[in-house]
């Protein structure tokens, strides 16, 4: 076993240089609305995004000839990424400011945005400018996939680097496809799939800018709305198609890939597609039987309620209406954000790969005792040996993931939330999910606002990145 004095440790220069050489990614996130608010004429959006975009580009042009660090040790290469993700989250805090939010609440609205997450303590939406809401769209765009993969892209120059950030955004990895163009790949994927969305929110919505806005939030399971009720007040058909687009990404895009290579039955075999729609569509089932048998509910009322769940199940975080608080309802609700979509996707919570996994677990520990001691059994998954450090993975997520609910559970219980309310809210933060029973608002105490904060960035990096970057021992040798 290897003690904690002999691990290596981030050398913060190399760290510095890892982070600088990601500076075009990062003004990927700023450009774009800075020239969408220069185009509509809102000086003061843009001046909001003008250092940023100013300092990157300094960035990204001292450091255009520059090696990226071939050493880069496993332990760099995951503080980088929780880096990138933090930072991102920074860069776009001016801009709420401009727009009126208070400091803490406007860095409330950009990690939600960036972790594609959808809670949101924004007041009077439907008044700001057409460029905010194409910020808070794009924001959740770039941090659904475009920043982790992207960066995934470049990382691979170092062979340690590219496994551990694969390990953190793509754990379903393709043995036949290098890890830089399996980014590129996934890249293409996510952008076709979000023009597609586009195109279909284009013929639903009643203008352009709500129809791209709301595109970029639901391919990245995002949530944010131009409006205050989110899709309550679009007509049936578009918050069918809204949800349809969400649902569709919470798929790993890996599977779209190899449709195209291998065709359909090798994609279904090869990936856990089929698991994740039948779990929703059973799930789905289920929450509206009850949800008739309890309420009584109409057909309209059923649709409206059924696209809350699947908009809980992928984690997109829209809402059709208020979520119910039903004591039938919403413990089926919370546990579907807990799954949330598969490995690869943009949704976030446990992921349904990994609730497979763990089943088959108990599958194989059952089958070994009945079995002789000279068979040989193995733990396998989407036609594939599942590894030793797979299993490890899984167990850490887990272990962290429930640990981090029961403590953030408790800090609201200590603040007087009530005990239902305070657990959906913490789930949706730790899911990135963005639905809320109404403890998510302006009034909120300060330090709870910092918890949901903490909350979405360590669900977004599945907790190890983040975790790894706050550790003295990840930056100090003991003595």
């Amino acid at each position: 076993m290897v003690s904690a004095a002999t691990a290596l440790r981030a050398r913060p220069a190399v760290v510095l240089v890892a982070l600088a050489q990601q500076a075009p990614i990062l003004l990927g996130v700023v450009v774009p609305p800075a020239l969408a608010a220069l185009a509509f004429g809102e000086w003061m959006l843009a001046a909001a995004l003008a250092p940023q975009v100013l300092v990157l580009a300094g960035v990204a042009f001292s450091y255009r000839d520059g090696l990226f660090p071939r050493d880069l040790r496993h332990v760099e290469a995951m503080v980088t990424f929780a880096l990138m993700f933090s930072l991102g989250s920074l860069l776009v805090v001016p801009p709420f400011l401009v727009l009126g939010m208070p400091l803490l609440d406007a860095l409330f609205e950009a990690v939600s945005g960036i972790t594609s997450t959808g809670l949101s303590l924004a007041t009077g939406t439907e008044g700001w400018p057409i460029p905010a809401h194409l910020l808070r769209g794009w924001i959740q765009w770039c941090g659904g996939f475009a920043i982790a993969f992207a960066g995934l892209a470049i990382f691979s120059g170092s062979a340690r680097s590219s496994v551990s950030i694969g390990a953190s955004t793509l754990a379903e990895r393709d043995p036949m496809t290098s890890m830089k163009r399996q980014a590129q790949q996934v890249l293409i994927v996510y952008a076709a799939l979000s023009l597609i969305a586009v195109a279909l929110c284009l013929l639903v919505l009643p203008n352009w800018w709500e129809a791209l806005s709301i595109a970029l939030a639901a391919v990245s399971t995002g949530g944010f709305s131009p409006r205050g009720d989110s899709l309550a007040s679009y007509s049936p058909l578009a918050q069918g198609v809204v949800i349809g687009i969400c649902v569709s990404t919470a798929i790993s895009l890996l599977f779209y890939i190899r449709i195209r290579r291998d065709g359909w039955r090798e994609a279904l075999h090869h990936s856990h597609a089929l698991a994740t729609l039948g779990l929703m569509a059973g799930g789905l089932l289920i929450f509206v039987l009850v949800d008739f048998l309890v309420n009584e509910s109409d057909w309209p009322t059923l649709y409206g309620t059924a696209l809350n769940f699947l908009s809980g199940f992928s984690t997109a975080g829209f809402s059709t209406g208020e979520v119910s608080g039903h004591v039938a309802l919403l413990p089926l609700l919370l546990l579907a954000m807990v799954i949330g979509g598969d490995v690869g996707s943009t949704a976030g919570g446990i992921k349904v790969s990994r609730i497979i996994l763990l089943a088959r677990m108990v599958k194989l520990s059952l089958l070994r005792v009945r079995v002789p001691p000279s068979a040989v059994t193995y733990l396998g998954d989407a036609g594939s040996r599942v590894t030793e450090d797979r299993v490890i993975a899984v167990a850490a997520l887990m272990v962290c993931y429930l640990t981090t609910l029961i403590l953030g559970w408790l800090i609201f219980l200590a603040s007087g939330i009530a005990p239902l309310a305070g657990l959906f809210e913490i789930v949706s933060a730790l899911s990135t999910v963005g639905l809320s029973q109404g403890v998510a608002t302006p009034d909120l105490a300060p330090h709870l606002k910092l918890t949901l904060v903490v909350l979405m960035l360590l669900g977004r990096l599945e907790f190890i990145a983040l975790i790894i970057l706050c550790l003295p021992g990840t930056w100090l040798k003991r003595s």
